[in-house]
C-alpha cells in the first residue's frame, strides 16, 4: 500500500489532474505549475519530482518545461481520496453535473438504435429512448463528479454480439436534464470522462431549446434502481 503524500505534493497532483483531464498530457514548466498551486517554484518542482517517483505521474523533462500525464497509480490515488471523502461526508445519492450542449458525430444514434440496446432501454428505464444522444461537455472543475460516474455501476446495459462486431456493456444513471426527465449513459470500459451522453423520450435539443455552447445542469441519481 502506498503510503501517504504530502499535503503539497497532492496540491500539485490536483492541479495536474484537472491540466491533463482532457488531452491525458501537459507541456508546462514549474513556474506555471508554482502559479496555480500558489506556491513557489522551488516548491513545486520539488513536488513534481516527488510525484514522479512515487510513480504518481509520469514525467519527461524538457529544458525549461515537462510533459506530465497521470500514471494509473496517480487516477487510482485522487479515486480514493475522493472514495474517502464521500464516506465521511456520509452516502451519495446524486449529484449535479455542469457542462455544454455541444454536437456529436452521429454515433450516438448509430448505437441507440441497435434492437439489443433498445429492448433493454425499454425494460430498465421503462422507455424507448429518442434514436439519437444529447452531447454534454462537462465544464471545468468536474473531474470529481465525473469519477463518480465513471466509478459507480449504474444500470447495466448488457453488451451483445452480432455477425460482424461486439457492442460493449453501457451504463445508465437516470437523471433530469433541467427539469425533463432523461438519462446519461456512458460506455462500463470508457477512459473519457469529460464528455457524457444523455438519453430521452424526447428530442431535447427541440424539448428544451437547446444549442450548441449552450449551459446545462444535470442532476444524476446514482442509486441503480
Amino acid at each position: 500500500m502506498m503510503e501517504e503524500i504530502s499535503s503539497t505534493e497532492y496540491k500539485v497532483l490536483k492541479c495536474l489532474r484537472r491540466l491533463t483531464t482532457r488531452s491525458g498530457k501537459v507541456n508546462i514548466s514549474t513556474e506555471e505549475v508554482a502559479k496555480m498551486t500558489s506556491l513557489s517554484q522551488q516548491t513545486a518542482s520539488r513536488a513534481i519530482i516527488a510525484l514522479s517517483r512515487q510513480g504518481l505521474i509520469s514525467r519527461i523533462p524538457e529544458r525549461r518545461r515537462q510533459t506530465v500525464s497521470l500514471t494509473t497509480e496517480g487516477l487510482n490515488y485522487l479515486k480514493g481520496q475522493l472514495a474517502e471523502l464521500s464516506l465521511i461526508l456520509g452516502n451519495i445519492d446524486s449529484i449535479t453535473v455542469h457542462g455544454t450542449v455541444e454536437s456529436g458525430l452521429g454515433e450516438g444514434k448509430y448505437y441507440i438504435s441497435r434492437k439489443n440496446y433498445i429492448i433493454q432501454f425499454q425494460q430498465k428505464l421503462g422507455y424507448i429512448p429518442f434514436l439519437g444522444t444529447l452531447n454534454i461537455r462537462l465544464s471545468d472543475g468536474q473531474e470529481a463528479n465525473a469519477l463518480l460516474l465513471k466509478d459507480s455501476s449504474g444500470i447495466t446495459i448488457e453488451g451483445f454480439r452480432t455477425e460482424d462486431r461486439t457492442f460493449g456493456p453501457v451504463k445508465a444513471f437516470r437523471a433530469k436534464i433541467n427539469g425533463v426527465e432523461c438519462a446519461l449513459i456512458m460506455p462500463e470500459r470508457t477512459v473519457h470522462i469529460n464528455t457524457v451522453e444523455v438519453i430521452s423520450q424526447e428530442y431535447l435539443r427541440d424539448a428544451l431549446d437547446l444549442k450548441d455552447g449552450q449551459n446545462v445542469e444535470i442532476t444524476v441519481n446514482l442509486v441503480s434502481k
